[in-house]
């Protein structure tokens, strides 16, 4: 059993270390130590053990095939470096605890709103000065400990001018899910996809386009720069370059959620090549908040996460890794195909 240690507080305010990650896992996969039992090795609260788990919790496969929840202390440390990076430059009340006491009570207790606090301090012999909107800021940033965004009575938000605006094209009644062939809708044919995103951080960064073709299985992963639409419609480039002439009879069909990035279905629809007249293939939306249409895109997406978890960026990961995640999904035995791969079915197909 575990000694209460009573030096807890003087950790206050300090991030766990990468080492103390490691133990974490060691002692929390491998000794299945309790989280209450953790915090105590470490001298940490067991609010901030709690939250580190949640923070690496990834999913794992046995070697029976079954799945896991497991803490990695790289995962942790990566999301930890990457919201580290995203929070800018220290900020003010970092180092004035006096004024952090002072802002948490003034808004939990006193319930004041930032701006009559910001007023306060400006007549109070603090050390650090601030207006409202940095009050704001520091909340946001989580460095006022037991204040949440919620508790403040009018929480504002402040909009990004240099938010880029965007422009939906307007999708003709044609292009409904309703429309698509019947082959589509039954899984009898081969050639009939479904598309999506799958986001890393919600910061701009590279994400992931992925396809998924509804009698096989099949996935296709690209790494695109961001969630643009002109990036979309390029990957499509880059795929049909890949196929050649296979690609207008691999892709007959593919579905989308209404997503910005998917709306312009003109340039989703239109060849790199600008000799070939027709379509190279046929866009659909699926009905909205319908995820379900798209089913089996959103289970391929979940595959994927397992090795992506969400808030991992992924503009570092190379494009070796995510191919072998392509072909894992494509090689991994399915219960649906009596546990046979979707390269095997597409060998019987070829066959």
């Amino acid at each position: 059993m575990c000694q209460q240690n009573n030096n807890t507080k003087s950790k206050k305010g300090k991030h766990l270390e990468y080492s103390e990650r490691q133990s974490i896992e060691r002692w929390f996969n491998r000794d299945k130590r309790t989280k209450v039992e953790i915090a105590e090795l470490l001298d940490r609260t067991e609010k901030t053990i709690r939250n580190e788990i949640k923070r690496g919790l990834v999913k794992n496969l046995t070697t029976e095939l079954i799945e896991i929840w497991v803490y990695s202390a790289d995962v942790a440390q990566q999301k930890y470096e990457y919201y580290l990076k995203a929070k800018g430059p220290k900020l003010k009340i970092d180092n004035d605890y006096e004024l952090k006491e002072y802002v948490e009570k003034s808004i939990k207790e006193d319930k004041k709103s930032p701006e009559v606090i910001a007023k306060e301090i400006k007549k109070m012999n603090f050390k650090t000065k601030m207006c409202a909107r940095t009050i704001r800021n520091n909340i946001y940033a989580g460095d006022i400990y037991d204040i949440k965004s919620t508790d403040m009575i009018y929480n504002k938000e402040y909009k990004d001018k240099n938010k880029e605006k965007r422009v939906c094209e307007k999708v003709p009644p044609e292009k409904s899910i309703d429309y698509r062939p019947e082959e589509a809708n039954t899984r009898e044919a081969y050639g009939h996809w479904e598309g999506d995103l799958v986001i890393g951080t919600k910061k701009r960064g590279a994400v992931l386009f992925t396809l998924t073709e509804r009698k096989t299985r099949e996935e296709i992963i690209v790494k695109i720069p961001g969630k643009k639409a002109e990036y979309v419609a390029q990957a499509l480039d880059l795929i049909e370059r890949r196929y050649k002439k296979i690609f207008y009879t691999k892709f007959k069909t593919i579905t989308f959620d209404n997503g910005g990035e998917f709306r312009n279905w003109k340039s989703l629809e239109k060849s790199y090549d600008n000799r070939r007249k027709t379509a190279r293939t046929q866009v659909y939306y699926a009905h909205p908040y319908r995820s379900g249409e798209r089913g089996s895109n959103e289970n391929a997406n979940r595959l994927i996460r397992r090795f992506i978890p969400k808030g991992i960026d992924i503009t570092p990961i190379s494009e070796e890794y995510i191919q072998k995640i392509e072909d894992w999904i494509n090689n991994y035995p399915r219960a649906m195909f009596n546990y046979k791969s979707t390269n095997e079915i597409l060998s019987e197909l070829c066959a």
